[in-house]
């Protein structure tokens, strides 16, 4: 092959790839992140979360939860006052669930971790036209909270390190079930019904 059909190859591949490159960014040109769903409202207001469960201190993680991930979306504006919002959010926590995932292998009475399950019944009210959007959707979070240290003597100061453990574990697995059901609330919040 000579200089020539070298410089032609070469000139055919370029032209190729230019080709290629050039209908892949046509293709993503009118590519836009998002839901075209319109929201119906432009603000809401976040009632603090009723806690009608048994989960422990659960009210202010969630309440807390759940407004900032309505922040972090930015779709609508979260108000302060009731007066001011399109919308208005109610969430009710109505059930916690807390059950053995394993047991501990020298005493099977002693649970190493705990799957753990929250329920929230959420509302939606359109204050502009005087009704629900939706009304006592049921969501559900669920994660694992595990406990102890398999190394650990489980009697004396170890046996109450356990107790510790287990409120810390407890505690965590908390704030992780608010990030979850909180993503999940937003979602069928600003989600076309």
């Amino acid at each position: 092959m000579n200089t020539t059909s070298h410089f032609s190859l070469a000139r055919a591949l370029i032209g190729l790839v230019s080709i290629v490159v050039l209908s892949l960014l046509n293709g993503c040109a009118n590519y836009h992140l998002g839901t075209s769903a319109q929201i119906p409202f432009k603000s809401i207001y976040i009632k603090p979360a009723t806690n009608h469960s048994f989960a422990p201190q659960a009210q202010p993680i969630v309440s807390a939860q759940i407004r900032e991930t309505f922040i972090r979306d930015a779709r609508v504006k979260l108000v302060a006052n009731q007066a001011d919002a399109d919308a208005v959010l109610y969430v009710d926590l109505t059930d916690y669930k807390r059950s053995a995932g394993s047991r501990n292998s020298t005493d099977t009475a002693i649970a190493n971790n705990f799957y753990i399950r929250l329920t929230a019944e959420v509302s939606l009210f359109d204050q502009s036209k005087g009704n629900y959007l939706f009304q006592q959707r049921s969501i559900q979070a669920d994660t694992n909270a595990y406990i102890g240290n398999p190394y650990a003597d489980n009697t004396g100061a170890d046996a109450d390190n356990q107790i510790i453990s287990y409120q810390q574990s407890e505690r965590q697995a908390m704030e992780q079930l608010a990030r979850e059901i909180a993503r999940k609330i937003t979602d069928q919040v600003l989600s076309p019904w």
